[in-house]
């Protein structure tokens, strides 16, 4: 039986997962790492650990192996944007500067004041921002000239691992479109950007197709991971266009809906004239010719966790957390829409910043109101959280969403999707295979592999079972009405907040 592997090297995780060629996920492995975080503000990580994390999972999965099994692939998804200088021999020469890391304030303002944003957001598709390569970049050769000097290429989490299995330096264009380094519209490393940090081309790795064969593990990765030599490795993507492999958002119309700590949404635009003017983050797709848009909500689902840890108790309760988060769906079922007139505003994410960054709070609230209610308004706020950026995303462009997948931990609510389908109005789809990152990676590793022409190809191979919600119409109606006063409901707590901000505790960092 010819398998595939699908490897989701993430920021906290590495999953590996073992598939045959119908989707069906035979084995899988996960092996977690930290962050480093010298002083506030930085994020780093070691990249020897994810490395150790990579041949941990492909080991566990090669031991699943039997003797009638053949893995005739992988293929990797990834986390983007995160930095790691190393010397000729591939040795790490600083820790990885992480996509989350704040340090480069002044390289950011250097690059603002002399080129502007508007040229690295249109040239990019990317917005200006603390956290990405080309300030990571600007900093180490500023702040730490020996390393900066020392560093023969500058790579990233995909090329890395790439080049540890096989011994080749290769880029995809969906995470080279996260360093801003890269031209959207040309496909390619962009010199000007280049220039601006001191880079030459061939410090860089080539940048190639998503879904094209890099080269067959070297004997020394064979070796270490467990996999026979004769394994094909594949050029894959970033975690997201990944995820939007898996989950079949390749054309114009569905969306992709990521439900962790912040929620992510990502559509296909006509073309990138479309998808420039919708003045979200914009990335080459993992299929040839297409382009992601990319909008994050921010840290909404920290408030159900904060709900969970202080209303009922979750804190420190191990493997029952589980079963809270059962009670949190079940008390929410039995209120009704519109949590019996409660309203509750995120504190972190979405247009939290309307009402002062880490404040918001319920309104409305009743010595009647339940923690089923409690709860109800929390998942209703971020829907019409998610409602609200999709809306502002539609008076820009062109973009229309006919379905909404939803994949992470929401996905799993058995009350949340069908609320997402109400107040969105859209059909909501929740596939039976939950790790759509990795399932993603393998359907290019497919690709790669010649056992599916394309990626749609190998999505429909992949497809299996999913659940998919219609709108209740009665119910969109009613929330039609609920949304526009929730939009509404963002100046009466702006303004208490603004007013009572002196006797509010401050939040710790």
């Amino acid at each position: 039986m010819d398998l595939l592997i699908g490897l989701d090297v993430g920021t906290t995780a590495t999953k590996a997962l073992l598939f045959d060629l119908t989707g069906r996920v035979l084995a899988s492995a996960t092996r977690g790492y930290g962050l480093i975080v010298p002083r506030p503000g930085w994020v780093e990580q070691d990249p020897e650990e994810i490395w150790r994390a990579v041949v941990e999972t492909l080991r566990a999965l090669g031991q699943e192996c039997h003797a009638r099994h053949r893995v005739v692939a992988l293929s990797l998804s990834s986390q983007g944007g995160t930095t790691i200088p190393v010397a000729a021999d591939g040795r790490p020469l600083y820790n990885a500067i992480s996509w989350m890391d704040e340090r480069a304030c002044e390289q950011t303002e250097y690059v603002r004041e002399k080129w502007g944003a508007e040229f690295i957001r249109a040239t990019t598709g990317w917005p200006l921002m603390n956290g990405l390569p080309l300030q990571h970049i600007g900093w180490l050769r500023q702040n730490r000239p020996a390393e900066f000097a020392l560093a023969r290429y500058f790579l990233f989490v995909n090329d890395l691992i790439i080049q540890r299995l096989t011994g080749r330096l290769c880029m995809n264009p969906s995470d080279a479109s996260i360093t801003q380094l890269f031209n959207i519209a040309t496909g390619d490393w962009d010199e000007r950007l280049l220039d601006i940090v001191g880079l030459t081309r061939d410090q860089l790795s080539p940048v190639y197709p998503s879904g094209q064969g890099v080269g067959k593990l070297t004997a020394a990765a064979s070796e270490a991971t467990g996999l026979p030599q004769g394994v094909l490795v594949v050029n894959g993507a970033h975690d997201q266009y990944c995820a939007a492999v898996g989950t079949g958002v390749m054309r114009p119309g569905p969306m992709l809906l990521s439900c962790g700590t912040a929620w992510v949404l990502l559509v296909v635009p006509d073309n990138l004239e479309v998808a420039l003017r919708s003045e979200m983050a914009i990335s080459c797709h993992a299929v040839q010719g297409r382009w992601g848009a990319i909008r994050s909500l921010g840290g909404v689902g920290t408030s159900l966790e904060w709900l969970l840890d202080n209303v009922w108790g979750g804190k420190d309760v191990g493997e029952r957390r589980e079963r809270l988060y059962e009670a949190i769906d079940k008390d929410a079922e039995r209120s009704s829409v519109g949590a019996n007139g409660l309203f509750f505003y995120p504190p972190a994410g979405g247009h939290a910043t309307i009402v002062g960054a880490g404040r918001g709070g319920f309104i409305g609230l009743a010595l009647a109101h339940s923690r089923g209610d409690l709860a109800r308004a929390v998942m209703e706020s971020i829907a019409f959280e998610l409602r609200w950026a999709v809306e502002e995303t539609r008076t820009k462009t062109e973009l229309k969403v006919t379905e909404l997948t939803m994949v992470g931990g929401a996905a799993r609510s058995t009350i949340w999707p069908r609320i997402i389908a109400d107040v969105t109005g859209v059909p909501t789809v929740i596939p039976t295979v939950k790790e759509a990152a990795s399932r993603g990676a393998a359907i290019l590793a497919g690709v790669g592999a010649g056992l599916f022409p394309d990626p749609e190809a190998g999505f429909k191979a992949f497809r299996g079972g999913e659940t998919r919600l219609e709108p209740v119409a009665g119910h969109s109606v009613l929330y039609d009405d609920l949304f526009a006063r929730y939009k509404e409901g963002y100046d009466a707590i702006r303004l208490v907040i603004e007013k009572n901000a002196a006797f509010l505790p401050r939040s710790s960092t």
